[in-house]
């Protein structure tokens, strides 16, 4: 393992640190008054950096006392004004998506916070003296933002917190650090991870969740893609069930390329448990391999536990399709082809 794959791998290691970082952070940022009485919550963000608010959403959804609407795009939607708390997620700083819907949220007066690293944004939130967490990633050795999920997610939940929008506190945190501590000793070793792995080579992997688990299923693909330089799908239970079966007629030789990877817990809904017993009877019958994880405890550890054992699976597939985990070629080529664009 050469330095650059060591750094991907302690990236990993530290996402408890990560989260418990920025949430003790944050509890030192002065909000405005102002902002608990918005009634309605944007995060706005691209990529690694938006992907900590699919995994809030999929665990705290059900108890945030506002509405949550993500925005993966340049502007916002009409809604938003100045009742309205926006958080503009990046990174780096600099994602242009993301500088674009907080100019959006300036003029429309909307109360805005933000969470990055520095770069353009950091000088916007100073201009504008807008409450912001500038983090220093030091608990990210690998630079990745896919890799640095922890940092939006500890910020967002302090926020809300501190606003009385969400009933978290230190206990949630350091569950979640427990938790994240405990998957990685676990998992450290590859052999689980592997022996998945090695089915997934040469495929295309399909990961099916539900409820709680489905902003994980989102951040699994997202790494497979990233990291592992590899095609992965990921759909959920049971909207699945009223259209996918029937699309895996054509091409013929579905079967041959993909592999179904389903998420099934126990927390879920009676009758999605079933669906995911039916849908694998179904593809039993058209001839595709599936492979079912799952995992137990509430639903806090399930989600940390499919995040580290993912983020375990993306590496262990990097190193079978003899790829650099961190390096991002194409990614970075389209950007560059962009600057300079109209």
């Amino acid at each position: 393992m050469n330095q650059v794959e060591q750094n991907y791998f302690k990236s990993i290691e530290l996402l408890g640190a990560q989260i418990f970082q920025a949430f003790n952070e944050v509890r030192f940022v002065k909000l405005p008054s102002s902002y608990r009485r918005v009634t309605q919550l944007v995060a706005c963000g691209m990529g690694g950096s938006q992907l900590p608010v699919d995994l809030l959403l999929g665990l705290f959804g059900r108890e945030l006392k506002l509405s949550l609407s993500q925005v993966r795009d340049y502007s916002l939607p009409g809604f938003v004004d100045g009742r309205t708390l926006v958080f503009i997620n990046s990174y780096s700083g600099g994602t242009e998506e993301a500088l674009a819907a907080a100019r959006v949220a300036l003029k429309r007066k909307a109360k805005c916070f933000i969470i990055a690293s520095n770069g353009d944004l950091g000088k916007l939130a100073g201009d504008h003296h807008l409450p912001s967490y500038l983090f220093k990633p030091d608990n990210n050795p690998s630079g990745q933002p896919r890799m640095g999920t922890g940092y939006v997610l500890g910020a967002m939940l302090n926020v809300l917190s501190q606003l009385h929008f969400l009933e978290i506190g230190a206990s949630h945190i350091n569950k979640l650090v427990a938790y994240s501590r405990l998957y990685f000793q676990k998992y450290q070793d590859l052999k689980a991870v592997s022996r998945l792995a090695g089915k997934l080579s040469n495929k295309i992997p399909v990961i099916v969740t539900s409820e709680f688990l489905q902003g994980n299923a989102h951040i699994l693909t997202n790494q497979i893609h990233e990291s592992s330089k590899q095609l992965a799908l990921s759909f959920a239970i049971p909207e699945l069930n009223h259209h996918l079966l029937e699309g895996l007629t054509f091409p013929k030789d579905n079967f041959k390329k993909l592999h179904f990877l389903f998420f099934n817990s126990e927390k879920y809904n009676i009758r999605n448990q079933r669906r995911y017993r039916v849908t694998q009877q179904i593809l039993g019958r058209q001839q595709i391999g599936f492979t079912q994880l799952v995992f137990k405890g509430d639903q806090l550890s399930q989600a940390m536990e499919m995040l580290i054992f993912g983020s375990l699976l993306s590496y262990r597939l990097s190193k079978i399709n003899k790829v650099d985990p961190n390096k991002i070629p194409w990614v970075n080529l389209f950007k560059s082809k962009m600057l300079g664009s109209s």
